[in-house]
């Protein structure tokens, strides 16, 4: 009876070991799965990069009206991984860094965009003459503009002037001062799966001839965090199979408080 009672216990021990042995093979079997799934997207990502900045760099700014007849100018949009920058995309971002005095390594910087204005403009101005003496005036020149919120003109300048047999002369340079004011929208839009900066303003004349924006991303951050093997202390509480004492194996709730050491794969 014993025998058979030893056989028995043997068997369920046996059985015990295979149980967990097959849950951890699971569980690793997970791992790598998911692992390969990682690598294979992370690979996908950076291929989807470099054809979207292939594209970017031949891409052109395209200008269209809207609705209420506004122009608006886009263009497709770069995007550069912060930890593999290449040597031709470190020098683009370069210039970045000078102009606004961005840090070295470009921490907290997400997007770095750049615009090229060209004006086309005529106006006519108010005048107004200042006699100075018998033979010379002043001439001064005003003009102010609000062309819509954040959008105005204005030009103040003059010319200084002789009269002689009724006829005039300059006399030195003409000045003229013009102060202007832009308001530009700008947003980010994703068409057909790549993005896209578009740029728009309500200042009359005024054409965005070159833009360039580049989207930086960081993949290590990005990424999911890293599994490390090690020791921790923890507190289980379920239900399940059990092996008590006495080797023998039953089903039954079930607590423990331990330390436990576990390698990454067994972590999630």
């Amino acid at each position: 009876m014993n025998k058979i009672k030893e056989i028995l216990s043997n068997k369920s021990t046996l059985s015990f070991i295979l149980g967990v042995a097959f849950v951890l093979l699971f569980l690793r079997q997970c791992e790598q799965t998911n692992k390969i799934k990682r690598e294979l997207q992370i690979t996908q990502e950076t291929s989807n990069r470099n054809f979207n900045n292939y594209l970017a760099s031949k891409d052109s700014v395209n200008i269209y009206r809207n609705n209420e007849g506004n122009l608006i100018s886009t263009i497709r949009s770069y995007e550069f991984d912060i930890v593999n920058l290449k040597e031709d995309q470190k020098e683009m971002i370069k210039k970045y860094g000078d102009v606004l005095d961005l840090n070295k390594d470009l921490n907290n910087v997400n997007t770095l965009i750049s615009a090229e204005l060209e004006i086309k403009d005529s106006l006519l101005a108010s005048t107004d003459v200042v006699k100075i003496d018998s033979t010379t005036s002043e001439i001064k020149y005003n003009r102010f503009d609000i062309f819509s919120k954040g959008n105005t003109r204005k030009l103040t300048g003059s010319s200084t002037v002789r009269f002689n047999d009724g006829k005039f002369y300059v006399i030195g340079e003409s000045q003229f001062n013009i102060d202007q004011t832009f308001s530009l929208s700008a947003a980010i839009e994703n068409i057909d799966g790549a993005n896209r900066l578009k740029l728009s303003t309500t200042y009359p004349g005024l054409i965005i001839s070159d833009i360039e924006n580049i989207n930086l991303i960081n993949t290590k951050l990005n990424q999911r965090y890293e599994k490390k093997s090690g020791w921790s202390i923890g507190i289980g509480v379920g239900y399940g199979i059990n092996l008590n004492n006495n080797q023998v194996i039953s089903t039954g709730p079930s607590i423990g408080l331990g330390v436990y050491w576990s390698p990454k794969w067994l972590r999630f």
